[in-house]
């Protein structure tokens, strides 16, 4: 078996005098497609930000390729960084800017000032944006003004800047809380594919189960800052129907419906 990519040993993080996390031990393998769930304020968003480098924890160990992101200098930090592609729940784009220079941002981070300059002047990397809106179902959309794209197609742009720079590990916090379940199911769909078309391993954090739990292979669940739940999708799906269903459906309820249907809730024994 190949060494995990992550590996984390008893990860604390405080935030004065509330623990986000308390003692995560961790393993995520390359390529693993995961779906991080968890109530508001289970530290699911504090996870993902210390698997990205962005935040340090308080105590315990988080290795990368082997590698403790702690004894990395600056440099290399940066360099990590640069392998994260990320998708906000709020897409951050630039909504007077057209799609193909909200893509490029996406790119910033790794080029030279007068090249960042030259794409605020002229529409550079033309062909490599189209081929990646192309692949998420904007190919007529790249000259568009941003503010003029519905909420899911803006959403598939914020996907596009996240893959541009060919991330190996890509990271999304609550995607598509804003979006309808229809608009929410096809992005969730078309961010998975994009992440096994690169190999890259996909993290995404949402309390919206029900919608994403048919394309992930591995759930993981947190309440309270630590792990609840880590087990294979399927297994999941077949214990949370086996559990849950008949009661539900015995009190004239559809298993799953409604856009914040939480399985993770009945899961975890809340009401």
């Amino acid at each position: 078996m190949t060494a995990p990519l992550f590996r984390l040993e008893d990860v604390r993080r405080r935030w004065g005098a509330v623990e986000a996390l308390r003692g995560v031990s961790l393993e995520i393998r390359a390529g693993e497609i995961i779906l991080l769930t968890g109530p508001s304020g289970s530290g699911k968003s504090t996870l993902l930000r210390i698997l990205t480098g962005s935040l340090r924890p308080t105590s315990g160990r988080t290795e990368v390729g082997g590698v403790d992101l702690a004894a990395m200098t600056p440099h290399e930090l940066r360099a990590y960084k640069r392998t994260c592609g990320i998708v906000e729940q709020g897409n951050l784009l630039v909504p007077q800017l057209d799609v193909h220079r909200n893509v490029l941002a996406g790119l910033l981070a790794r080029w030279s000032w007068h090249r960042i300059l030259l794409s605020a002047l002229w529409p550079i990397e033309r062909e490599r944006v189209s081929a990646l809106l192309g692949e998420l179902g904007l190919a007529d959309r790249q000259w568009e003004v941003t503010a003029n794209l519905s909420g899911g197609q803006q959403q598939r742009v914020a996907v596009a800047r996240a893959l541009i720079s060919s991330p190996t590990i890509l990271v999304a916090d609550e995607p598509t809380a804003s979006l309808d379940s229809a608009n929410a199911i096809e992005v969730t769909q078309m961010r998975v594919d994009a992440a096994r078309r690169a190999g890259a391993t996909l993290s995404v954090c949402t309390h919206w189960i029900g919608m994403a739990l048919s394309f992930m292979e591995r759930v993981i669940g947190l309440s309270g800052g630590t792990i609840e739940i880590d087990c294979h999708a399927r297994d999941y799906e077949h214990r949370e129907h086996r559990e849950h269903g008949e009661h539900r459906r015995g009190q004239g309820e559809r298993v799953d419906e409604g856009p914040r249907a939480s399985l993770l809730d009945g899961a975890l024994g809340r009401p």
